[in-house]
């Protein structure tokens, strides 16, 4: 899997800004582990500006769950939509943003799924912004490059990634990826499986 992201030379734009005309929808298709009675349409935008890179999501789900209030919490366990990311496609480490429709995030650091940091950073740094309705759902954050320094040395031109929709304790529980994630079980922790993003 591949995608291209667009480009901006505005600095976070917001949910509404006419910049994401700028760039082009990708579809997460690969349904995974579990079936639902109602497909859930999941898709993904992605903008590369002077200062950082801005992510919008949009999902289809209905009797949205968003129960977690706490920063790092288990939001998977809520309707979630996710980007697992390796700016430096050479790095052992990816960083997973995780988000719920109430802008609660769980933000995590490492190798796999067993070796994670928590990063406590103020989450007003990636301006989250979410627009839940009944029937659909979409999301927009922004990931300044300043932040990602922090935790890697190279935010190359082709990074590796995958997105993810799940909704772990909801009644239409649900797993949704982009790039498709080929084990048994469901785990989106399998960096071996993400795809390629050119900024």
């Amino acid at each position: 899997m591949r995608y291209k992201a667009g480009k901006t030379n505005v600095i976070n734009p917001d949910i509404n800004s006419a910049e994401w005309n700028n760039a082009e929808w990708a579809m997460l298709t690969d349904t995974g582990w579990v079936e639902v009675k109602e497909p859930i349409e999941t898709k993904f935008k992605m903008l590369r500006g002077p200062e950082g890179i801005s992510i919008m999501m949009h999902s289809t789900e209905k009797n949205l769950r968003a129960e977690i209030t706490e920063e790092n919490g288990h939001v998977c366990k809520d309707s979630c939509m996710e980007f697992f990311f390796k700016p430096d496609p050479w790095s052992t480490k990816y960083i997973n943003f995780e988000i719920n429709p109430k802008c609660v995030a769980h933000i995590g650091l490492g190798k796999d799924r067993y070796d994670r940091l928590h990063i406590e950073e103020d989450r007003k740094t990636f301006d989250i912004e979410s627009i839940p309705n009944d029937g659909d759902w979409t999301l927009k954050y922004y990931i300044p490059d300043a932040f990602l320094h922090k935790y890697f040395e190279n935010i190359n031109y082709v990074c590796r990634a995958n997105f993810y929709k799940c909704a772990d304790a909801t009644d239409h529980k649900h797993y949704t990826a982009w790039a498709p994630v080929e084990v048994e079980r469901p785990d989106y922790h399998v960096p071996d499986f993400f795809g390629f993003i050119e900024l």
